[in-house]
């Protein structure tokens, strides 16, 4: 498909307004509480919009009066609605409430739909249902509320992780245990905020990152863990994610697009799409795999909607793909278009080729499971007209 194609060209030309959702709270930590101005990644999504034609209208949802921008998203005229909310009230687990309240109203809108961000969210029943479809997951355990920690667990390392939550919260250096000893202390550090933790096997190998954006699963990237401190496990923890400058923050880059053979990176995008398709997945996402010594690629994690700032990792495999920021905005506001235009809400309507994915016959087959939702494909570094 044409990246400027019909559907978006036609609401261009009528001007159309867009709200463009976010949550209060993370706009409010984003711009240090000074509300005047726009936090950047905010800024950036806004004046892409401007660039290709659109009116942006910011709407900023408080989880304590949900009645005023229920009102305005309802009476503002809007075309489409951009959901940049990754949290309501800076509580992760309210991400799925604005996508709901969305698909109530009928607007269209970008990204993933409501039931896949809430099951994304839970990585026990993420898990389960992966697993149960034949796609490559770690063993795990769930540790509820008031459960001992489990003293038959016997699989080490293991990484240790509060069950419902993203953007690495809760993981730190001590998040990966060897032992039985170093486990009991890891879980009860994380009961102090979480009441459900998963014990999950640590695949101790690459790190993948793949991108997905409506039908194109674009290039692959990859975190580089060559130059964190010895004393410090090849993960991406809080400190990674959050703390700029920081020596986990450093020894963390990522490499795009990743150093691979040909026939890895075809087997490793047919098990991402496969995970994103038994999620119902729609939009955009982004899709974790540890590459185990023997080559096995494992789902450790689903993230629906990743973070659209410029110098996250959607925008740079976007950039390795050929794609300006504004097509990658432009991709992502068609593919919600052209979802309503086409009458359709579900991956099932992927009109994604197998030859986008082909690298070579050589190139070994994914897992067989049953039959699903067909995924999303895409070539490597395609242009955008």
């Amino acid at each position: 498909m044409n990246s400027r194609s019909l559907y978006t060209e036609a609401a261009e030309k009528a001007g159309d307004r867009v709200a463009v959702l976010v949550d209060y709270s993370a706009e409010q930590e984003a711009t240090g509480d000074d509300l005047a101005i726009l936090a950047p990644a905010t800024a950036r999504v806004i004046d892409a919009l401007k660039s290709l034609g659109f009116r942006p209208v910011e709407l900023s949802l408080k989880a304590d009066d949900p009645g005023d921008w229920l009102a305005r998203l309802i009476d503002g005229d809007f075309r489409l609605a951009f959901n940049l909310c990754e949290s309501l009230d800076g509580h992760a687990d309210g991400e799925h409430l604005p996508a709901a309240a969305v698909e109530l109203l009928d607007l269209p809108m970008t990204g993933a739909r409501a039931s896949t961000l809430l099951y994304c969210l839970d990585k026990d029943r993420c898990a389960a249902m992966l697993r149960a479809h034949g796609v490559p997951v770690p063993h795990w355990q769930l540790v509820a509320k008031d459960d001992p920690v489990p003293s038959g667990w016997s699989i080490y390392p293991a990484i240790v992780k509060p069950a419902a939550e993203d953007a690495s919260n809760g993981v730190h250096a001590n998040s990966v245990v060897r032992s039985h000893q170093e486990l009991a202390p890891a879980v009860e550090s994380l009961r102090e905020h979480w009441d459900k933790i998963v014990i999950q096997e640590f695949i101790d190998g690459r790190e993948i990152n793949i991108a997905i954006v409506g039908d194109h699963v674009l290039p692959p990237s990859e975190i580089d863990f060559s130059t964190l401190p010895e004393d410090s496990p090849p993960i991406v923890s809080f400190e990674a994610k959050w703390m700029t400058g920081s020596p986990e923050d450093r020894g963390t880059r990522p490499v795009c697009p990743a150093p691979l053979d040909p026939g890895v990176v075809r087997r490793i995008k047919l098990v991402a799409s496969r995970a994103w398709a038994l999620m119902d997945g729609v939009g955009y996402a982004r899709v974790d795999v540890r590459l185990s010594r023997d080559g096995v690629p494992f789902v450790i994690d689903m993230n629906p909607n990743p973070d659209l700032s410029p110098d996250a990792g959607l925008a740079r495999q976007a950039l390795a793909a050929g794609w300006s920021y504004e097509d990658l905005i432009r991709r992502i506001v068609d593919d919600a278009l052209s979802r309503r235009r086409n009458g359709s809400d579900g991956s099932s309507e992927s009109n994604a080729t197998t030859d986008a994915m082909e690298v070579g016959s050589s190139a070994p087959s994914a897992p067989s499971a049953p039959s699903a939702p067909s995924a999303p494909t895409g070539p490597e570094g395609e242009q955008p007209a």
